[in-house]
């Protein structure tokens, strides 16, 4: 609301000779608003007292619209797409009792935080999303050879083929989690006197495939991330053709993991545009000061020219107080 006002103002001083002349006060500037008395306001005297608090919230808009629209118009489809996305998603969460999407009730929550329209919030979410990208790239662009190079060493690996069998508890009781590591250990202890007697590790697993009181299941193939990390740090310790000697706990219960092969990993040049955005996505959460600096490095580089000292002077501190809070 009090964005929308500072707008109109602005807008109001750019406005010449269009429909009903604005009155000149006595000191020749432009009247804003009048009263019955003859009292009046200026659009400099209104400017002057809000450019350094709502104002540069609506200049800084502006200045990021511009710099941001450009910097990434070839990527304009992938921020439609968010916005899309996130207009969907919006919309499904306010919804009558009889299901249907509720306008009133999102249009009410809107105004509640200052905006007009739900056009106007996705406007915001929109140069919210561009200004992620900014600050992705400017964490990009921090990262060394030596970074990239040491996480793809220590933490890229090639995918594995796992089978597992679990052992389910059937309460959230003591009793019942005992019960079940119970089972699993004597599971264990079965494959490996079948393991002694000759029999493989895949036919001694594959016994319980259809054994009602476990899960017997052939994972495939699958890397970092895509399994809980007690699960999955287990399956990476072992070797290929080997299986736990001890039951692995999960949310789920009890696992016995059977490594059936791993995949050698990718080159670094094939990873090294995921490992730069899992790296700066690091960077980025552990230090929130990056994402102001990098629009105070485009909007330089962009040119950004203040020709109102007292509203530069408010731009600084309020970049140097972000930046404060921050780290």
């Amino acid at each position: 609301m009090k964005k929308k006002l500072i707008i109109m103002i602005l807008t109001v001083s750019l406005v010449t000779g269009c429909g009903k002349s604005i009155p000149k006060l006595d000191n020749g500037q432009e009247a804003l608003i009048e009263f019955g008395d003859g009292t009046s306001y200026s659009v400099d005297e209104v400017w002057e007292e809000v450019k350094e608090t709502y104002a540069l919230d609506v200049v800084l808009d502006k200045i990021d619209k511009k710099i941001l629209e450009e910097e990434y118009a070839d990527r304009e489809d992938e921020v439609q797409e968010y916005v899309d996305t996130y207009e969907t998603s919006l919309r499904a969460s306010y919804v009558d009792e009889s299901g249907n999407y509720d306008e009133e009730s999102l249009n009410n929550q809107l105004m509640a935080y200052g905006y007009n329209s739900i056009d106007e919030y996705l406007e915001q979410v929109r140069i919210s999303y561009l200004q992620s990208l900014a600050a992705t790239d400017y964490a990009k662009s921090l990262l060394t050879d030596k970074e990239i190079e040491d996480y793809y060493d220590d933490e890229v690996v090639g995918d594995i083929d796992c089978v597992h069998i679990l052992i389910e508890p059937d309460s959230d009781s003591d009793e019942d989690d005992e019960a079940a590591l119970k089972r699993a250990e004597e599971t264990i202890a079965a494959i490996q006197e079948d393991v002694k007697s000759g029999t493989s590790i895949a036919d001694a697993f594959k016994k319980y495939e259809d054994d009602d009181e476990v899960t017997y299941q052939e994972l495939g193939y699958f890397n970092k991330g895509e399994m809980e990390s007690a699960f999955e740090e287990a399956a990476y310790d072992l070797a290929v053709d080997d299986y736990t000697l001890e039951p692995v706990k999960t949310s789920y219960g009890y696992h016995i993991i059977y490594k059936v092969d791993e995949k050698e990993k990718d080159a670094l040049d094939d990873v090294r545009e995921d490992i730069e955005d899992t790296l700066a996505e690091e960077k980025l959460s552990d230090d929130a000061s990056l994402s102001v600096n990098a629009l105070i490095e485009l909007r330089d580089t962009y040119g950004v020219t203040w020709y109102d000292s007292e509203l530069e002077d408010a731009y600084n501190k309020y970049m140097n107080y972000l930046i404060n809070q921050s780290s």
